[in-house]
C-alpha cells in the first residue's frame, strides 16, 4: 500500500469554494485506488472548529489527520514573542532586505510540526496544494526520497499583479514549483505558463466531478437562469456588471436563482429574482434550472460553477474570462461575449431558441464527459502515481 502524506491548509468538507471542492476529489482519488493517506491542515487558515476536526476525523477520507496550528496562543505573551513572533519574523523575512513578493504562509513552528509528522513514517508522496506553502519541503532531508507532487490551483502572480511586482513574483512561484517532482495544473493556460519556465514535469488536472445521476429528471424547470457565486472581489466585481447593465436589459418575467454568498453583494431586489445565501447540494437547484450564468471580469483559473453546469448538461452564458482554463474552448456549451447587449441576446437565444438551446447543451454535456468527467480523470491520473 502506497502512503501519501496529503496538506490542505483548508477544510475539504466545506463544499463552498472551488479549491476544496478540488481537494475533496484528490482525496478521493488516493481513496479510491487504496493509498494510505495522512492528512494535514492548518488551524486558523481552515479555521477549523472541534466539531469540524471530529467530522473530517469520521468521514474516512483520511487514515489519520493532524490540524496543527501555526501558531501558540496569546495567553503568555512573552512566550509567544520570544519564541514564535520573533523567531518566525527572522524565519518569514530572511530575504527581508530583498522582497519576495510572493505569499509565504509557512511559519517555523508549522514547518517543525510537518517535519516531525513526516519523520514518523516512510512516505512515497508528499502532496502539497499551493505554491505559497511549499517551503514546507524545502532544505527538508526529510523530503529527499518521497516523490514531491504539487497542486498548484491557481497563477498565483496573476492574483496578485496589482500588488506586487510582477517580475520578482513570478520567478519565485516558478521557483516554488520548481522544488516539487511534478507539479499539477488545474487549466491548459497554466500548464503552458509552468512548463514553459519550470524543469519539473508538469501535468494537466483539470477539475474532477462526479456526472451527476439523473440530471434530466426534471421535467418542471421554475428557473430561467441559475447564478452560483461565493463571496470574493472577482464575483463581487462580476455580479455588480452583471445585475446593472444586463439585467435591465432581461424581460421581468425571466426567472433567476443567484446562490452563494454573492447575494450579500446583490444590487437589485426583485420579485423574478430568488436568493439563496447557502444551499447544501445544488443539484436539485441545477436540474430546475435551464441556463447557467458565469459573468466573470476578472480572475485567473478553471470556474467551477462552470464544469458544474456542464456537468448537468446546461448551457452557460458567460464573458471571456468564464471560460478560462477549459480544455475546448468553442463547441462546449458555453456562449460568450463581454458586450452587455450580447450577453443579453445569449441569454435570449438560450430561452426562445429550442434548437440552440438542445444543441448547446448537448455540447455540455459532451465537454465534461470528455474533459472532467471524475472516472475519466482518475484514469489519466493513474499514470502520475505509476498504477497500471
Amino acid at each position: 500500500m502506497k502512503k501519501v502524506l496529503f496538506f490542505m491548509p483548508d477544510n475539504p468538507l466545506k463544499k463552498n469554494a472551488g479549491n476544496r471542492t478540488r481537494a475533496l476529489s484528490m482525496l478521493d482519488y488516493f481513496k479510491s485506488r487504496n493509498f494510505e493517506i495522512d492528512f494535514v491542515s492548518e488551524y486558523y487558515t481552515g479555521r477549523w472548529s472541534k466539531e469540524e476536526i471530529k467530522a473530517f476525523e469520521q468521514s474516512g477520507l483520511a487514515n489519520n489527520s493532524y490540524v496543527i496550528k501555526k501558531k501558540p496562543s496569546k495567553k503568555n505573551i512573552l512566550f509567544y514573542l520570544l519564541f514564535y513572533k520573533l523567531p518566525n519574523f527572522f524565519y518569514q523575512n530572511k530575504a527581508w532586505f530583498f522582497p519576495l513578493n510572493f505569499p509565504e504562509l509557512v511559519t517555523l513552528r508549522f514547518k517543525r510540526a510537518f517535519k516531525k509528522i513526516l519523520k514518523s513514517k516512510d512516505y512515497d508522496y508528499i502532496f502539497i496544494n499551493y505554491a505559497s506553502w511549499a517551503t514546507l519541503v524545502e532544505n527538508n532531508p526529510l523530503a529527499k526520497k518521497p516523490v514531491k507532487i504539487i497542486d498548484t490551483h491557481d497563477f498565483i502572480t496573476a492574483q496578485l499583479q496589482r500588488k506586487v511586482d510582477i517580475g520578482s513574483s513570478f520567478k519565485e512561484e516558478i521557483r516554488r514549483i520548481s522544488l516539487f517532482d511534478i507539479a499539477l495544473a488545474i487549466s491548459v493556460e497554466e500548464q503552458y505558463i509552468f512548463s514553459q519556465f519550470c524543469k519539473n514535469k508538469v501535468v494537466l488536472a483539470p477539475m474532477m466531478l462526479e456526472k451527476p445521476e439523473n440530471h434530466h429528471s426534471s421535467e418542471e424547470k421554475p428557473f430561467d437562469l441559475i447564478y452560483v457565486a461565493s463571496d470574493n472581489i472577482h464575483n463581487q466585481k462580476s455580479a455588480a456588471w452583471f445585475f446593472n447593465t444586463v439585467y435591465p436589459l432581461l424581460p421581468g418575467n425571466i426567472h433567476i436563482c443567484v446562490i452563494g454568498q454573492i447575494n450579500e453583494h446583490l444590487s437589485v431586489k426583485a420579485p423574478n429574482i430568488i436568493t439563496v445565501n447557502f444551499a447544501e447540494d445544488l443539484s436539485t437547484y441545477y436540474q430546475k434550472a435551464k441556463v447557467a450564468l458565469c459573468p466573470m471580469l476578472t480572475g485567473t483559473g478553471t470556474k467551477i460553477k462552470v464544469v458544474e453546469a456542464l456537468s448537468y448538461g446546461l448551457p452557460v452564458v458567460c464573458n471571456t474570462r468564464g471560460i478560462d482554463g477549459l480544455i475546448d474552448k468553442t463547441n462546449n456549451g458555453c456562449l460568450v461575449s463581454d458586450d452587455p447587449v450580447q450577453f443579453k441576446n445569449n441569454i435570449i437565444r438560450l430561452l426562445t431558441d429550442d434548437a440552440i438551446y438542445k444543441q448547446e447543451a448537448k455540447n455540455a454535456a459532451a465537454a465534461f464527459n470528455l474533459n472532467y468527467e471524475k472516472e475519466q480523470c482518475f484514469k489519466k491520473l493513474d499514470s502520475v502515481f505509476g498504477i497500471v
